[in-house]
């Protein structure tokens, strides 16, 4: 008998995961209950997101690509950042329908509607609305009902608050990010093809918004000059930051049902960066459902994913004293060494792991460039599209 899988949520850990399970040969249904929506988020595609699914090569993608990367820290401090290889800026909706499309040409039927009923099957399975599967996967950001009906849902203190707007027009290919040590948080500004991401993202237990509204008016009027960041679609939401991903009591997947993506509380706790995670616990769950196996997904996850997950989480704290944060601009303004390595987390080619042993290992060298001061403090632009 063929197996059927259902994927809730049509996102990119979603369609990334039903577009491996149809070319599977698994019998794949996709809910999405609304296609048109432009997710709110920088919608920056690294390098590790390209190891993830490396097929997003081959897709004719609108990106705009992105090596300039400006950053605003504690104490008024700026750095310049050339990132080497280019971070690649696309709209959510282009991404999501992209990937989706590729899922329904591999066989996945694409259903869409909201789940207004999901529950478990007498004699094994579970009915999602009008369909039956055998297998479910939640992939369905925040509100997930797979997550809500298997206990595993993210609590307050467990979530980041965002708000921003997406800004019509075409701006100078320049990623600028500020951090907030007071409040452990950070605004972003992701230039589009045809747009801008504009907006900050604060923990949910600090989150208020008047006080969020101001700093981001107060930004724009010091750091974008001429932007007039009031026009275009405002935008809010929720996502994970979670500060134990690798504890044992949380639960990613079990006999007939798996969470990937933001429903399984995947992202960076330190830079907040989500989409290679999303993607690459698609390509995890669809493999362990295809191989007969979907809990064996959870203990890929604790192997692979999460170690790299918790040690972000552990950073974060450490990453937003402001002291640290001054240092580590500092240090980039001055030290090719110390620069490389960042460019390399940034892309994901560096993880947290050995990020500390590799960092005091070139601190000699890292010291003695910045003593020096040879590097030039001019802002470093290339790679230019």
């Amino acid at each position: 008998m063929t197996l059927t899988a259902a994927v809730i949520g049509g996102g990119p850990a979603g369609a990334a995961c039903a577009w491996r399970l149809a070319r599977a040969g698994v019998r794949t249904l996709l809910f999405e209950r609304d296609p048109e929506r432009e997710k709110p988020c920088g919608g920056g595609l690294t390098e590790r997101a390209f190891v993830a699914l490396p097929e997003l090569r081959d897709l004719s993608l609108p990106w705009l690509e992105v090596c300039e990367w400006q950053m605003f820290g504690p104490y008024r401090q700026s750095v310049t950042m050339n990132l080497g290889q280019p971070v690649r800026i696309l709209s959510r909706r282009e991404l999501d329908g992209a990937l989706r499309r590729e899922a329904a040409k591999a066989g996945a039927a694409l259903v869409f509607e909201p789940v207004r009923r999901l529950a478990p099957r007498v004699g094994g399975g579970w009915q999602i609305n009008d369909h039956a599967a055998d297998v479910v996967v939640g992939a369905g950001g925040m509100r997930d009902p797979v997550a809500q009906h298997v206990g595993m849902a993210l609590k307050r203190e467990e979530q980041a608050v965002a708000l921003g707007r997406f800004v019509p027009g075409r701006f100078p290919p320049r990623i600028i990010t500020s951090f907030l040590p007071e409040r452990r948080g950070y605004l972003w500004w992701f230039p589009r093809p045809d747009h801008a991401s504009y907006g900050l993202e604060l923990p949910a237990t600090r989150f208020d918004t008047a006080t969020a509204k101001k700093i981001l008016q107060e930004f724009a009027a010091k750091h974008l000059p001429g932007v007039d960041v009031n026009q275009g679609a405002p935008y809010g939401w929720t996502g994970p930051a979670v500060a134990e991903p690798s504890d044992p009591l949380r639960r990613y997947a079990g006999p007939d049902w798996l969470l990937v993506g933001d429903a399984a509380g995947l992202c960076d706790g330190t830079t907040g960066e989500g989409l290679s995670y999303a993607l690459a616990s698609g390509v995890l769950a669809a493999e362990a459902i295809a191989r007969g196996e979907p809990a064996s997904y959870e203990r890929r996850l604790r192997a692979d994913v999460l170690p790299d997950l918790t040690k972000a989480a552990h950073l974060q704290p450490k990453f937003y004293r402001p002291r640290l944060l001054a240092m580590a601009m500092w240090l980039l303004k001055r030290s090719p060494t110390y620069r490389q390595i960042s460019r390399e987390l940034a892309h994901g080619r560096q993880n947290y792991l050995t990020l500390r042993e590799r960092t005091l290992g070139n601190g000699p060298r890292i010291c003695w460039e910045a003593l020096q001061n040879r590097v030039d403090d001019s802002p470093e632009i290339a790679g230019k599209k």
